[in-house]
Parts: structure tokens; sequence; C-alpha cells
């Protein structure tokens, strides 16, 4: 087995050895560069879930006081028409004194 220059061969590992470190590098930031894209698609499907869930909450809190005021307002002719059947039902001749 014949070995050869043994300053070549040292060489030929060093290199590769360098070669290797750059490659790990590249990996490295790609998958620093993926984790980071991960991230961002995340924060954007987070704030788009947000403003979703934001717009159904102000939807139902309107629908809600759109009811009440119109519970409210049934409430006051519901009151209106009970002092009509009242009236109409006591007979017309009793006297009120004052």
């Amino acid at each position: 087995m014949d070995i050869g220059n043994i300053r070549d061969f040292k060489q030929s590992q060093l290199t590769k050895v360098e070669k290797r470190k750059e490659e790990e590098k590249l990996i490295k930031k790609g998958i620093y560069q993926t984790k980071m894209m991960i991230q961002n698609q995340n924060m954007e499907t987070l704030d788009e879930e947000m403003k979703r869930s934001q717009d159904r909450t102000q939807l139902s809190r309107s629908e809600a006081e759109k009811s009440e005021t119109e519970q409210r307002t049934r409430k006051k002719t519901d009151v209106h028409t009970e002092m009509k059947k009242m009236l109409s039902v006591t007979p017309k001749n009793i006297a009120i004194k004052i």
C-alpha cells in the first residue's frame, strides 16, 4: 500500500473538514430561515384568526344590542297596550273624584 505524500494527504483532509464546516453552516442557516418562515406564517395565521374573532365578537355585540333595544321598545308598547285594555274594561260610568 502506497500512502504517497503525507502533506498532500493532510491538506486534502483539512479541505474536507473545511467543506464540511461550510456545509454545516449552510445547513444551520437554512434551518434558521425555515424556522423563521414557519414562525412568520404562524403569526400571520394568528393575526387573521384574531381579526376574525374580533369581527365575530363585534357582530354578536351589535346583534345583542339591537335585540336589546327591540325588546325595550316591545316592553313599552306592551305596557301601553295593557293600560288601554285595563281602561277599556272598566265601566265608563264610574265617577273619579279628585
